[in-house]
């Protein structure tokens, strides 16, 4: 009995190494991409508003497709949905490697957005293999092969735009094309016949977007993950425009950065994030991340100095990697097994809700007020979302003991 139970548990963990593989070879490809959006569009003489459209146009149909493929991987599997996920990605990359105009670029955001279900799916597999107790530590680690991306993702994209902007585009869909046959071919499937069987009876509908928001603790959530996505996405979409105008930086100098932050997150969701667990519950950590995030952000707009940057973006990593593994852990453990998928797939609909409208209003607030605006925005966004969740989301007597100490 006891070797059988170890047997699974490391079969899950097998299954989990070579779920964080495969998302790491993809993810790469997305930061190897993702900081050289800004400087693909302005080679269109596209504005900083424009620019902001174009991080919402993903954002927008990822908005309504992951919570679909969401629930269409509880019901047919995991395996098959994130493999039709990561195929749309390299098709999405090919098409924008082959960009001759602003149009098309915007066209393959449309389809990397229609089939942008990677992390969704990512996350409902670690739900399916993980304990409540280890899976805010589990999904932290999946956010550790974002940080690893976002190492050497955008040095290498820094290095290879110097041959064009489509030789980095090429690169990262052949990366995505490894990570789709690798995970068809090397992961394990977590949903089983039953368990698909059952979902097939259920179909997503308005009314469960209704439910999941009318539920106490669940519509908070989505609530403050919406505007979690907001204050950062407004932020990350000026921020190639912001370096450029405050420190005359250019597609490498910005790579490196990323890459920073990428180190920076592998340190906290590796190191930071399990040692917090141990002595805090999930809601402590998540409670606690948001006013750091909220400092970070106001941060930016303080950075004359490259010194000045690289602390204001440390603060800003980590509330984030703190943030993001928590809510979707305590997310999860408010819905069914059978929903683990639908209910992520709703929390990234809520992200990309807010990644829509942050890079809008952050170009708004770039042209019409001044470069710094959209920071000082996010951090008051964030601020105000931190009193809401303290008001709001019921406490724990950890996080009551915490607060009494040090609030």
């Amino acid at each position: 009995m006891v070797s059988s139970v170890m047997g699974q548990r490391s079969m899950k963990q097998k299954g989990l190494f070579t779920l964080f593989l495969v998302v790491f070879i993809d993810l790469l490809g997305f930061g190897l991409i993702l900081p050289l959006l800004p400087f693909v569009a302005e080679n269109f003489n596209a504005s900083a508003l424009q620019i902001g459209l174009l991080s919402a146009t993903y954002s927008f149909f990822q908005l309504i497709a992951s919570p679909i493929i969401g629930k269409l991987s509880d019901r047919y599997g995991r395996k098959k949905l994130l493999f039709i996920s990561q195929i749309g990605t390299m098709l999405s990359f090919i098409l924008m490697g082959t960009a001759q105009s602003l149009t098309v670029l915007f066209l393959s955001r449309v389809l990397d957005g229609i089939t942008g279900g990677n992390i969704t799916i990512a996350q409902a597999y670690i739900a399916d293999s993980t304990t409540p107790k280890d899976r805010a530590k589990s999904m932290g680690m999946l956010g550790a092969a974002f940080g690893i991306g976002f190492i050497f993702g955008p040095a290498i994209g820094g290095f290879l735009s110097q041959w064009g902007f489509g030789v980095p585009a090429f690169f990262a869909a052949g990366l995505a094309g490894i990570a789709a046959f690798s995970s068809l071919f090397f992961l394990k499937e977590t949903v089983n016949v039953e368990k698909a069987a059952t979902a097939k009876q259920t179909r997503l509908s308005v009314a469960q977007f209704k439910n999941a928001l009318l539920t106490p603790v669940l519509g908070l959530l989505i609530g403050v993950f919406f505007l979690i996505n907001l204050a950062f996405s407004g932020m990350q979409g000026t921020f190639a425009l912001w370096s450029l105008d405050t420190f005359g930086w250019g597609p490498t100098e910005t790579g490196y950065l990323f890459g920073y932050i990428g180190i920076l997150s592998v340190i906290v969701q590796l190191v930071i994030l399990p040692k917090a667990l141990k002595h805090f519950s999930e809601k402590t950590v998540f409670k606690a991340s948001l006013p750091i995030l909220a400092v970070g952000l106001f941060s930016i707009s303080l950075s004359f100095h490259l010194g000045l940057l690289l602390i204001a973006t440390g603060f800003l990593v980590l509330g984030n990697a703190l943030a993001n593994p928590t809510i979707q852990s305590i997310a999860s453990e408010n819905v069914k097994k059978e929903e683990y998928g639908g209910t992520l797939g709703i929390m990234q609909s809520a992200a990309s809700l807010g990644r829509i409208f942050g890079p809008i209003i952050g170009g708004f607030l770039y042209t019409l007020i001044s470069k710094d605006a959209p920071y000082v925005a996010s951090g008051l966004i964030m601020f105000i979302t931190y009193l809401l969740v303290v008001k709001y989301l019921p406490a724990d007597t950890m996080w009551q003991k915490v607060k009494a100490r040090f609030f």
